[in-house]
């Protein structure tokens, strides 16, 4: 048997390397805590980032205090946000809305006038990136529902719009009706829904076929009135283009008119001074053949007359050569010809 004053003697033997195995098993319990929280620490630095694409825009929400910071990220890349946050996205370019029966959502209402009317229509908005803040804590109790509200919204504007036209007005000014619409809604959506509406597209309208049958007859009967008034305008302009034409014609033959009377007149006083002149020379030749050879009465009308036979008198031509023959002391009467 081992004695009292022996067995604790041995006891404070062991107390030294039972420090020491308690000291190293401390030191495995350390180290492995350090490690653990290392990783967790590169674990949370990872987690820390987060990525905003070109289209993009975002607000960083935290999810341990459950809170959003109004600094809008509207620029592209790899972003630091910090432990615990994470990023809500919305798009930074043009969306389409659209109300088609491939949703089933066209919209029913009324015209002006009364008539029913299908709508298949379809608005490009856009978010503004300086209202994102109050757009989320204003519409946002999950994320998207904005464009809950952005569709019954714009359902509510437009089939308003849509009793202030009248179905002709539909059926011929869609155009015009689109635009009308289109400004009302910028108007509703930047004041209150913190976006805009850049342009809207009327792709359906479905009217009662009885009054679109009417409109078509009718929208025939204008097209035949509009030719017809094309027709009757064209036909002016060639009678009035004939009667230039046939002014401008009589211009010209009143024109050729003076000119032949100038040519008549001046050819008459032409050959009234060529017969006078001719009287004139005839009866100075013949006053000396009065006057040298003494002929009077029928003797000198008799020479005149022989003498113009033979081609003599002022208006001779000596080198013409004449069929005739002159016969003294014969009758007249009984010319004979060569031939």
């Amino acid at each position: 048997s081992v004695h009292p004053p022996q067995r604790l003697e041995r006891e404070v033997l062991l107390v030294p390397a039972r420090l020491r195995v308690c000291a190293g098993a401390m030191a495995e319990a350390l180290a492995s805590c350090c490690v653990g929280v290392c990783g967790l620490l590169v674990l949370m630095f990872c987690a820390s980032w987060s990525s905003v694409a070109p289209t993009e825009m975002a607000l960083s929400y935290n999810n341990l205090l459950k809170t959003v910071n109004p600094i809008i990220i509207d620029q592209p890349g790899l972003k630091f946000v910090g432990p615990f946050v994470s990023l809500i996205k919305y798009p930074k370019t043009i969306q389409t809305l659209e109300y088609n029966s491939d949703h089933r959502d066209l919209l029913d209402g009324r015209t002006r006038d009364g008539l029913p009317l299908i709508l298949g229509l379809a608005f490009q908005y856009r978010l503004l990136p300086d209202k994102l803040h109050e757009l989320y804590h204003s519409f946002e109790n999950n994320i998207g529902d904005y464009k809950d509200i952005f569709r019954l919204m714009g359902m509510h504007i437009v089939t308003e719009e849509a009793t202030k036209f009248t179905a002709y007005q539909f059926f011929n000014e869609k155009q015009n009706i689109a635009g009308v619409m289109r400004a009302k809604l910028d108007a509703y959506f930047q004041q209150n829904l913190f976006a805009t509406v850049d342009s809207l597209q009327i792709n359906e309208d479905d009217l009662p076929e009885a009054f679109t049958q009417a409109i078509l007859l009718a929208s025939t009967s204008k097209q035949n009135i509009t030719r017809m008034e094309k027709t009757r305008d064209a036909k002016v302009i060639e009678f009035q283009t004939a009667r230039l034409v046939a002014l401008a014609q009589a211009n010209v033959t009143l024109q050729h008119a003076y000119g032949d009377k100038h040519r008549i007149l001046q050819n008459g006083r032409a050959d009234a001074s060529i017969i006078d002149a001719f009287v004139e020379a005839e009866l100075q030749a013949y006053g000396k053949i009065h006057d040298g050879l003494e002929l009077r009465g029928d003797e000198l009308l008799k020479y005149i007359w022989y003498d113009t036979l033979s081609g003599g008198g002022v208006s001779s031509d000596a080198s013409q050569e004449l069929d005739i023959q002159m016969l003294f002391g014969v009758n007249p009467a009984a010319y004979i010809s060569e031939k």
